[in-house]
């Protein structure tokens, strides 16, 4: 069984890339945060103040692969839940501001998080630390 949801989030992941390289110069600037936008987190590291950083599963931190970020609602929402964590995971946006082509979104859910997306590429970082722990996630996003 493992395997085969591995195989679907392997083929979802591509399939966002794909979108967001193949993605026009104009379909990019929607990246504004004046529409909706589809984001997939590709790799995430997980650090700790007694252990070393090392890569980890999205569905390891309960946090959804695919997500939704509508900017005039300021609220993150999960897309095609992948754990059972993820089903109620939302989170509200308390800072949000466009600077030199990029879009910065700041919140606090657990933990502290600052979210920078680039309106050109699409291509995401996301840094949240809590107690004694960080973590680092990047992915890609689309608008939707």
């Amino acid at each position: 069984m493992r395997p085969i949801r591995t195989l679907l989030v392997v083929c979802g992941i591509i399939a966002m890339v794909s979108l967001a390289i193949a993605s026009s110069p104009a379909q990019a600037a929607g990246l504004d945060g004046s529409t909706p936008i589809l984001c997939v987190f590709t790799n995430v590291t997980d650090c700790g103040s007694t252990y070393d950083c090392e890569r980890s599963d999205i569905e390891d931190l309960g946090l959804p692969r695919f997500f939704k970020i509508d900017v005039e609602k300021n609220v993150i929402l999960p897309v095609g839940v992948s754990s059972e964590k993820a089903v109620t995971w939302e989170t509200k946006i308390k800072n949000f501001q466009r600077m030199d082509g990029k879009m910065f979104l700041q919140g606090i859910e657990v933990r502290g998080w600052s979210m920078v997306i680039s309106e050109q590429t699409g291509k995401m970082s996301l840094a949240a630390a809590g107690d004694g722990e960080a973590f680092v996630l990047f992915g890609v996003c689309i608008p939707q």
